[in-house]
């Protein structure tokens, strides 16, 4: 039995609270914040790129909103979820034609969209 003072748990219900406000007030870091809001985007990314609006154009846009990303991120954000909807099977269609996105060429290549 560890009676050491580090490993003691909160000893009122004041304490408890304390430590339950402590906790809902983290934040998560920077970086997550953007994955977090980038994976909020994403379909209507993926219907922009669908439409053939330029990336270039999204990441301007998507900076307006607080989202700053350099087009390496923007792109490394995008395979990445990409990558992770594949493998759960979530796909986004395409608002005029119904078809799945990313289109098959647009998944490594973007040859579909511009920059």
């Amino acid at each position: 039995m560890n009676t050491n003072d580090d490993n003691k748990l909160p000893s009122t219900s004041s304490d408890a609270q304390r430590l339950v406000e402590s906790l809902d007030a983290l934040q998560p870091s920077k970086q997550q914040q953007k994955v977090l809001l980038f994976e909020k985007a994403y379909l209507a990314i993926e219907r922009a790129i669908g439409r053939e609006v330029p990336q270039k154009q999204i990441v301007e846009e998507l900076e307006k909103s607080g989202l700053r990303l350099s087009m390496g991120g923007f792109r490394s954000l995008l395979e990445a979820e990409r990558k992770q909807r594949k493998e759960t099977g979530e796909r986004v269609r395409c608002e005029r034609c119904g078809s799945n996105l990313p289109h098959v060429n647009d998944e490594g290549s973007q040859t579909n969209a511009t920059t």
